[in-house]
This record gives C-alpha cells, sequence and structure tokens, in this order.
C-alpha cells in the first residue's frame, strides 16, 4: 500500500472503531423490523426522526461553536438512539464518535465531524425516501 492510498483511506474513517462514511446507510433488516412493528405509524416516526436529527445537527453546530460539550453530548447521544432504531448506521458510528470527542472536552474540535453528520443525515434522508417509494 503506498503512503497516498493509506492516507485515502484514513480519510474515510470516522470513528476509533474503524467505521467508515463509505459503509452501510441504513440496515436493512433493522429498517424493515421497524416498519413491520409500527405499521401504518412508521411514515410518521420517519416524518419525526428526520425532522428532529436536522435540529439535532444546528444544536450540534451550536455547541460546537460555544465550546459546550455537555449539549453537544447530548445531541449527540440522541442522535445516535434515534438512528440506531431506524438502522442508519452512519449516523450511529459518526455520532459516536462524536460521544467521545465531548467526553474528551474537544467538540471545539469537530467541525468537520459535525459536517459529515449532517452529510450522513442527507444520504440517510435519500435513502429512507427511496425505500419508502417502492
Amino acid at each position: 500500500m503506498t503512503k497516498a492510498s493509506v492516507n485515502d483511506s484514513d480519510n474515510n474513517t470516522v470513528n476509533n472503531n474503524n467505521h467508515t462514511v463509505d459503509g452501510e446507510i441504513i440496515n436493512s433488516e433493522q429498517f424493515e423490523d421497524m416498519r413491520d412493528l409500527l405499521e401504518e405509524d412508521f411514515i410518521e416516526l420517519v416524518q419525526t426522526y428526520l425532522t428532529d436529527s436536522k435540529q439535532r445537527i444546528i444544536t450540534l453546530r451550536a455547541a460546537q461553536a460555544a465550546n459546550d460539550n455537555a449539549v453537544g453530548f447530548d445531541a449527540a447521544h440522541g442522535l445516535k438512539g434515534a438512528s440506531a432504531n431506524l438502522g442508519a448506521s452512519q449516523l450511529v458510528a459518526l455520532s459516536d464518535q462524536l460521544e467521545f470527542h465531548c467526553r474528551a472536552q474537544t467538540i471545539s474540535q469537530q467541525a468537520d465531524l459535525i459536517e459529515n453528520l449532517s452529510m450522513a443525515l442527507q444520504r440517510a434522508e435519500q435513502e429512507i425516501n427511496q425505500r419508502l417509494s417502492q
């Protein structure tokens, strides 16, 4: 492996457990299990999840700017749990990493990670909408 390829692969690492942004966006089994469980209420859950998650990204950006690790941790933790329920794997991995940085009191240095979370949410929303239209 060349030094350039090592650096390229390092850029895809999104947390200490080697989860990558290129990984699974939505875990199909978890998503379908939740859809089966909630039946007609599933669409409402998805809409609430997307609305709440977008607000959490806004909260994370404000916490990062204010160097507020406690607020950042709470928002990342909430995003991680909600994403896990729906099977949004990338968001779970990225939120977990942000929780780690908030515990280490380094949210002020995590603007790129928060932007990665925002992009992962956009990808998840696109995939969810695609699955719902099938």
